[in-house]
């Protein structure tokens, strides 16, 4: 979405293929921008076969495309090889994690990754360990980052007491916050076991968490078993992130694993000091404001370095952020070009 906000839609248009699962707060807003939404079945391993036909029944009925962007990462074998089926000349796979989960559904993933190679005519990474784990070692990979609309992310000390003000939270309490799916690969289950160890120190503390997802339910429950009840607030899905941010003191993810994780990113630009699991690539520290911690130590490791970390001099670097090219409006017109040249390449004159 901050790409699509940003590039001359006159010249590229998006259009979204997602799945009947998927919510997606943004439909309004792609359709104002000229955009449409298509929904298929949701691909799932017990049965593939609704989603499969979904989408081929898609392409044959839309052969306006000419190029398909799939961020997928490994399962973009699955509609990239139907649009090679179904004639589409441009089929780009776009990498954005780093490994893959461990068990059945991880051997299914990397098995996909072999076939890759056979349905996509280009590749894409939001960083250098999410291509290394999709790609190997190729070197024909573009690096096209998740980016931010960081201006939105800056810090503001007036910002940050309106919400906390809303919140109630006084000066003195301590907010923790997280940005996150409810999904196994965000680890909120040891976030709370760390909080709770922080918490036993400093009463006064908050965890907040923002996003939603199939596990909030069991987070919840998990919340309530240990007491935490009247300090754990779950915001959901919210459009202000950036003001929630503002509104916290410190910022702890420990992701089992990350293409990049551009929420870190957000967190840095509004001077948040950060807590990262070792799975997340440590490129994304652009600030100097990350810290990674091996999920083998203990939630008290955790909580003991976030207490000894937990005074800083928190300031804007939203600077630093645009430099590192991470900020939508820049990198937005890297990419319209990289389409517009694409499809000149295929002997169209506009």
């Amino acid at each position: 979405m901050n790409y699509y906000r940003h590039i001359d839609r006159d010249k590229v248009q998006f259009d979204f293929l997602l799945t009947e699962q998927d919510k997606c707060q943004f439909e309004d807003e792609i359709l104002n921008l000229g955009g449409r939404v298509f929904r298929v079945p949701l691909l799932t391993i017990k049965n593939p076969f609704p989603y499969l036909t979904g989408v081929w029944r898609f392409y044959k009925s839309h052969p306006e495309y000419r190029i398909v962007h799939s961020h997928t990462s490994s399962k973009s074998f699955f509609p990239l090889f139907l649009a090679k089926r179904a004639g589409i000349p441009v089929r780009i796979c776009h990498s954005h994690n780093s490994r893959s989960e461990s068990g059945f559904r991880g051997t299914i993933r990397n098995m996909l990754k072999l076939l890759l190679r056979i349905v996509a005519t280009h590749y894409m990474a939001c960083s250098k360990a999410a291509a290394i784990w999709l790609y190997g070692h190729d070197k024909n990979v573009m690096f096209v980052p998740n980016v931010i609309e960081a201006r939105i992310f800056d810090y503001s000390p007036d910002i940050r007491k309106l919400t906390r003000d809303s919140l109630g939270f006084s000066d003195s309490t301590l907010v923790i916050g997280c940005v996150a799916r409810f999904n196994p690969q965000k680890n909120h289950g040891y976030l709370i076991s760390l909080f709770e160890e922080f918490h036993h120190s400093y009463d006064n503390s908050i965890l907040l968490l923002v996003g939603d997802g199939e596990l909030r339910p069991s987070i919840e429950n998990v919340v309530r078993r240990k007491g935490l009840s009247n300090s754990v607030f779950f915001v959901g899905i919210t459009a202000n992130v950036s003001d929630y941010m503002q509104a916290m003191d410190v910022f702890v993810l420990p992701s089992l694993f990350e293409g990049l994780g551009m929420v870190y990113v957000e967190a840095q630009v509004s001077g948040l000091r950060c807590f990262a699991s070792e799975g997340v690539p440590h490129e994304v520290d652009l600030t100097g404001l990350m810290s990674f911690i091996s999920l083998d130590r203990s939630p008290a490791y955790w909580a003991e370095q976030i207490s000894a970390n937990k005074n800083y001099l928190r300031r804007s670097h939203l600077d630093d952020i645009v430099k590192a090219g991470y900020d939508a409006p820049t990198s937005a017109q890297k990419l319209e070009q990289f389409y517009l040249e694409t499809f000149n390449n295929l002997g169209y004159e506009n």
